[in-house]
């Protein structure tokens, strides 16, 4: 057989593993199914891993922004500014909370331009400026029952994407109103709205915070109020309008307080876009808010190490079961390998056909396995979770190789009994 020509040796190698792959052996169903059932579970966990970490995003979100950009004190492009209260105080619970003491700094919207650029490189990502005022927030028409007026700190942002980067906010109404209207729109928190008797509908009047001096602010503007939030925070006392009308109302156009970024991904990739950020704008102080990062990424992370590790425990399972499969097989056809090697076959290409029969056995069950694990997971997610799956189709190479690579590592040590076998003995039926 050695001596034959290279394509005749090569056509009888095709019809020897053909015949090996196609005749009905329980041993080899038996192979086949142990690795259906180990691609299958691989399959199940990826597909699973995959949903809940998009699902965990969507979840965290609702708890508003995870980065937060400030002004920093070696910046030629903040600004101290001695009316506006401080947005990046203590006690930070998904964004920024006003402390509304003086000697806060703002800076350029300008700095909105890169924010912007690196908020379209990265896919999810919301950004939202935003600038801090103290107004005083008058009812319309008035009613002598409630207090004339009440000092409220201003949120001057995009409504509309303000309302996207928190989505576990309750709105009576859409914040981001832009139908056809007369005056500003606002939006009141729902204890503002409790103390003056507000709702959606209402306009009320804003002009900025008198000085200590006594005097008074000189322009002021009507709102009509479109909606009532309730966060369960310190926006419940907070009065949100556009940024533009803001800073036109208490003098700063131009100048916002503060960048709130919704990054999504695990800890590393926020810490990643994190330094980027700050290579970018080097007199920025880019910072996370790391209650809600590190603890999405110890949520993700001990996920990751739990399918890592019940992977790996399977595969071992199914090595062992695999091992004793082909072990079973070589002794069941002793004879056909005396033959071989009768006929002139070395031990290397008898060990090189079985090694080609495990890597069929292998590709077919990886791949059976991967769809019977992705409906697992599609009907688990459905059922247990409430969640709908996407097939996770870069998972499918993954599975069959790794199936792939187990048959084969599996059929190394017993295809090293094939130098045992001597033809003569085992063709005198010894």
């Amino acid at each position: 057989m050695s001596q034959l020509p290279d394509p005749i040796r090569r056509w009888f190698f095709f019809r020897l593993w053909w015949r090996s792959v196609s005749v009905k052996r329980p041993q080899a169903v038996l192979a086949i199914l142990s690795l259906l059932v180990g691609a299958a579970v691989m399959s199940m966990l990826l597909n699973l891993y995959g949903g809940v970490r998009r699902k965990m995003t969507q979840e965290f979100r609702a708890y508003g922004s995870n980065v937060v950009l400030a002004p920093g004190s070696s910046t030629s492009i903040t600004h101290p500014h001695p009316l506006l209260p401080s947005p990046t105080g203590d006690g930070i619970q998904g964004w920024g909370r006003p402390e509304g003491t003086p000697g806060s700094s703002v800076m350029d919207q300008a700095v909105m331009s890169l924010v912007q650029e690196f908020a379209r490189q990265r896919r999810g990502v919301i950004a939202v400026p935003l600038l801090y005022g103290v107004v005083r927030l008058k009812r319309i028409p008035p009613d002598p029952r409630l207090p004339e007026f009440e000092n409220v700190v201003a949120v001057g942002a995009d409504l509309a994407a303000l309302s996207r980067m928190n989505p576990g906010w309750r709105e009576s109404n859409e914040m981001g109103y832009s139908g056809p209207l007369s005056l500003p729109v606002c939006a009141v928190g729902s204890r503002i709205a409790s103390r003056l008797r507000v709702g959606s509908g209402d306009t009320v009047y804003l002009e900025p915070w008198a000085s200590s001096a006594g005097g008074h602010a000189e322009s002021g503007a009507a709102c009509h109020i479109v909606s009532v939030l309730t966060t369960g925070s310190s926006e419940d006392d907070q009065l949100f309008l556009p940024l533009d009308v803001l800073q036109g109302m208490i003098g700063m156009t131009g100048k916002i307080s503060l960048v709130q970024l919704s990054v999504p991904g695990e800890t590393s990739e926020i810490e990643s876009s994190i330094r980027e950020l700050s290579k970018a704008l080097p007199g920025v102080d880019v910072r996370p808010i790391r209650q809600i990062v590190y603890t999405d990424g110890r949520v993700l992370g001990v996920i990751r190490w739990f399918l890592l590790s019940v992977t790996a425990l399977i595969l071992v399972i199914i090595a062992i079961c695999l091992m004793a499969t082909m072990t079973a097989i070589i002794l069941e056809r002793r004879k056909d390998i005396g033959v071989m090697k009768a006929l002139g076959a070395s031990d290397l290409q008898v060990m090189r056909l079985f090694l080609a029969e495990g890597a069929a056995l292998g590709m077919v069950g990886g791949c059976a396995g991967f769809f019977v694990g992705s409906f697992w997971a599609y009907g688990l997610a459905h059922h247990l979770f409430g969640v709908t799956l996407k097939v996770i189709w870069w998972a499918l190479p993954l599975v069959c190789g790794l199936a792939t690579l187990l048959a084969l590592g599996a059929a190394v040590f017993p295809v090293r009994m094939v130098r045992a076998i001597q033809p003569a003995a085992v063709l005198k039926g010894e």
